[in-house]
């Protein structure tokens, strides 16, 4: 079997939980920091609150006026059909046949400790996040290329029951009773060619528009996964969460339907009637064309379309005051007994980054910039990230409030809710620009009426760097830049209005991920690094943050030359606090020097005492020195259960000696 070297791209954004009923000190660092308390923002009219049309005569009659100012002799920039080649084409028309989803196992980590269980590792207690391996300490599901695979376990023993092709590739899955729910940018409407789109070497491309695939597989019969039904909705897949069997999904659409005019053999005259056409394509544009679509087909027996339609209601879908673009932010709420659409609500928004605490979803995206605005001569004041909050219950979810903070942001764990509060980490530079004069902050937001309004704010953390892994806990923030060295700073959040840095470590390399071991202790995993900052492979470093104001490093372990997926997907780590046992994956580029297989699964104990490799774990292909690189790791009944895309192993967690292996 070949290897397959998987990378991960830290996703995104996930969403969850319930809403409101539808319808209804002085620093101690030696940083230069300011602390403000805020009456008013200041970074006013970013678009923060937004109001829902009364009707769709209101919303068509919003969008057809502002697309007539943006269209142009090429349709609106931006928000056109995207050309692909032949190839891709055929590949997405064989996306269409089928989607998978799977959902976790105990709803918090406590319930899993109890029951002998420990799998995704969630943000919030509670808020179950999607992931390429599901359990419930019966039964796994696991994702693997296209193909969803279904196992059992009992004690160190698997059986590989059935698995299904479901036709895409995906890491989203939930599992919630009897059936697995998988979500995927899983296809694309492929546009009829035209004659007038010339691909490269003169070949003719047809182009598409993003579909969100979601697929319900019924696992009652283990050795017979079915297809149960399909959801497919026009748009990107941006995130999802579910609770208590309630799924929600965050969904980005723009503009569709639209058979653009283009200038015919160039020149001014052929430009201005293409864009007379294109004005009158827009005048005559129905809501269809500006709301996303969505169609459930139901597998059983034969394919059916049970339902379909507009995702959102006019009266369920807000503007800004400020115009910030045609793309629509959904908030889908499914049924839980059946992959239905139990409500959803929307905002004329994009969405990058989604956090969410078991009562409200947040959704963040760098502030849209209206190129009209550009061609006026009129620049933004510095870059801004705009924020959503959304209620949740158990029905579905209700826009409440918009705010806005300076800069980017770098993942879900730049936002956390406490409170009634929440907390943003945020760097005024990019991810891909550390400027001298970067600088990162922590601002704290509140809920007043439909606005989220800054209280106040700490600026000033490491200059020339930016944020590498932000973790908040109860009214304790931990952030980390790095450019050069890794300043580990801790924030004081207890007074809201006044936050400060209580202390600040300076160590070579960096955290990419964080998190809590014992009292007072934090385990950070990222890179070690020389002095110029060229990173030198993994590093898990161990924090003693029991005194705030001053952090240590108690204890380190390194391998050279390595680096793990963890550093970008916090699905990837494992820890039982009951014993200080402390999984993730690794892969070891430079393997001239010996040492452990070039890829598998590393096994600390980390306690507050210090931390003790255990051992490693390989899924060595049948003994041929042929590694697949393993991806996720279970605690099921005392065992670990280690995930690859060759299969699944059962290992002692004390000795680590191999129980049981299901080849994929």
């Amino acid at each position: 079997m070949r290897q397959i070297v998987t990378t991960a791209v830290a996703a995104a954004l996930m969403l969850s939980a319930c809403a409101l009923p539808v319808g209804s000190a002085e620093p101690t660092s030696t940083t230069e920091v300011t602390t403000t308390t805020v009456v008013e923002t200041p970074h006013p009219s970013a678009s923060r609150t937004l109001m829902p049309f009364d009707a769709c005569d209101d919303l068509l009659e919003w969008t057809i006026e502002h697309a007539l100012e943006r269209v142009g002799p090429y349709g609106l920039d931006g928000y056109s059909a995207y050309p692909v080649f032949t190839e891709f084409a055929e590949f997405a028309g064989e996306l269409d046949s089928a989607d998978g989803r799977v959902s976790a196992a105990p709803s918090t980590v406590a319930d899993a400790i109890k029951s002998g269980v420990i799998g995704t590792n969630l943000q919030e207690a509670g808020v179950d996040e999607p992931d390429l391996v599901k359990t419930d300490g019966r039964r796994i599901v696991a994702m693997s290329g296209s193909t969803l695979y279904v196992l059992s376990i009992d004690g160190g023993r698997l059986t590989l029951e059935g698995s299904i092709d479901l036709g895409f590739w995906t890491q989203d899955l939930f599992l919630d009773g009897d059936r697995v729910i998988a979500i995927a940018d899983g296809g694309y409407d492929i546009i009829p060619f035209r004659e007038d789109v010339i691909g490269t070497d003169g070949i003719s491309a047809p182009t598409y528009t993003p579909v969100l695939t979601v697929a319900e597989i019924d696992i009652s019969d283990l050795d017979d996964p079915e297809l149960a039904r399909t959801l497919r909705i026009d748009g990107r897949y941006v995130s999802s969460r579910m609770v208590d069997g309630a799924i929600r999904l965050v969904v980005s659409s723009g503009p569709t339907g639209f058979a653009w005019a283009y200038p015919e053999g160039g020149g001014l005259r052929s430009e201005r009637d293409a864009e007379e056409k294109n004005r009158e394509i827009i005048e005559n544009s129905t809501v269809e064309n500006w709301l996303p679509y969505f169609i459930i087909t139901d597998h059983e027996g034969r394919d059916e379309i049970v339902d379909e339609g507009t995702l959102l209601a006019c009266d369920r879908t807000h503007r800004p005051d400020d115009f910030s673009g045609f793309t629509t932010l959904s908030i889908v709420t499914l049924d839980p007994d059946a992959l239905d659409v139990a409500d959803s609500t929307g905002v004329f928004a994009d969405g990058d980054i989604v956090y969410s605490s078991d009562d409200a979803t947040y959704v963040a995206t760098t502030r849209w910039q209206d190129p009209v605005l550009f061609e006026r001569g009129e620049r933004p004041d510095g870059v801004k990230t705009q924020i959503h909050k959304f209620a949740l219950s158990p029905s579905g979810a209700d826009y409440r409030a918009s705010g806005v903070v300076p800069g980017y942001m770098l993942s879900q764990w730049s936002m956390s809710e406490y409170d009634g509060y929440l907390r943003v980490a945020s760097t005024d530079s990019p991810h891909w620009w550390d400027g001298p004069e970067s600088e990162s902050m922590v601002t704290v937001l509140e809920t007043d009426g439909d606005e989220l309004v800054e209280v106040g704010s700490v600026d000033g953390l490491g200059r020339g760097e930016r944020i590498y892994s932000v973790r908040f806990f109860a009214d304790r923030g931990y952030v980390v830049t790095f450019r050069q060295v890794d300043p580990l700073f801790v924030i004081d959040l207890s007074d809201p209005e006044h936050p400060s840095i209580e202390g600040e470590l300076k160590i070579p390399g960096y955290s990419a991920y964080l998190h809590p071991i014992a009292s007072g202790h934090l385990l950070g995993v990222g890179q070690d690094a020389d002095l110029d900052g060229r990173t030198l492979g993994l590093q898990a470093s161990l924090f003693d943050v029991s005194d705030a104001n001053d952090p240590e490093r108690t204890d380190r372990f390194t391998m050279e030359g390595a680096q793990s997926e963890l550093e970008w997907d916090h699905h990837a780590f494992l820890h039982d606090p009951s014993s200080g046992l402390t999984v993730f994956p690794y892969q070891r580029w430079d393997e001239t020097k010996g040492g452990p297989p070039p890829t598998g699964a590393l096994v600390l104990t980390v306690t507050e005492d210090g931390i003790r490799k255990a051992g490693v774990i390989s899924h060595d292909q049948k003994g041929s020195g042929w590694w697949m690189p393993i991806r996720r790791t279970l605690l099921i009944d005392g065992n670990l259960v280690t995930i690859s895309d060759g299969g699944v192993m059962v290992s002692d967690s004390e000795s680590l000696e191999t129980l049981d292996w299901a080849e994929f």
